[in-house]
């Protein structure tokens, strides 16, 4: 059987399939690999683009004396803007500081033009899906710190090990007291935010766009809330 053509989209996911069929954790990488094995079986993939690859942070990076801006944070933005600045510093090697609201990175004119996009990809990604993740049934912003760190983490490949413990869900010694005696959400999440929000990560380090993310934070969302909603007592 002929098989067909591969368009953009196809090549995209086929660079996905094949990043966490080498660097996926536990049974990520089998299940990638089937994926990826009926996807060669069905479309021409002996020739992909150059600019279809996954990885944000694919290429060379040039360090310079001289410090450029490359991205400008609000102030309420102190945890994006330091999971911006540490993902450029650990993948790329470039020095990063921030001064005032924006952070600058000891870069080439080229590669401060690169980071800008790296940077203004990784802060939008975080913004909406910590904004989407905020208003879901049985989530409080008070968790908000927790998701940031999966994500961060997601995108990093540094994941915790099994077993390791999770970050904390950050609330108040008064918050956490008067959850005890208050009866569970009908609808709440029964799931730890880091965990929802590491694969999402996964999905930001293979440049997919804030469609392709926000879509599978719904569907996590959904899969989790249905589950709530089961295991909730008659």
């Amino acid at each position: 059987m002929r098989k067909k053509s591969a368009n953009a989209k196809i090549r995209a996911l086929f660079r996905k399939l094949q990043a966490l069929a080498e660097r996926g954790l536990d049974g990520e990488k089998a299940v990638a690999q089937r994926k990826l094995e009926r996807l060669m079986a069905r479309y021409d993939l002996s020739v992909l683009a150059a600019h279809d690859t996954p990885d944000l942070f694919s290429g060379r990076f040039a360090p310079s004396s001289a410090a450029r801006p490359i991205y400008s944070f609000k102030s309420n933005e102190l945890e994006v803007a330091n999971a911006v600045k540490w993902a450029i510093e650990s993948a790329t090697k470039i020095n990063c500081v921030h001064r005032g609201a924006e952070l600058l990175a000891e870069a080439t004119p080229a590669t401060a033009r690169k980071l800008v996009e790296i940077a203004d990809h990784i802060a939008q990604s975080f913004r909406v899906l910590l904004a989407k993740f905020c208003v879901l049934d049985g989530v409080s912003a008070l968790d908000q710190s927790a998701f940031l760190m999966g994500l961060y983490d997601g995108m990093m490949n540094e994941t915790r090990n099994p077993g390791q413990r999770l970050p904390g869900r950050t609330q108040s010694a008064k918050k956490r007291k008067a959850r005890k005696s208050a009866p569970s959400d009908l609808a709440g999440m029964n799931v730890h935010p880091y965990a929802i929000a590491v694969g999402l990560g996964k999905q930001i380090r293979f440049s997919a766009s804030l469609e392709q993310i926000t879509a599978e934070l719904d569907a996590v969302a959904t899969k989790y809330l249905a589950q709530a909603g089961s295991s909730r007592p008659v």
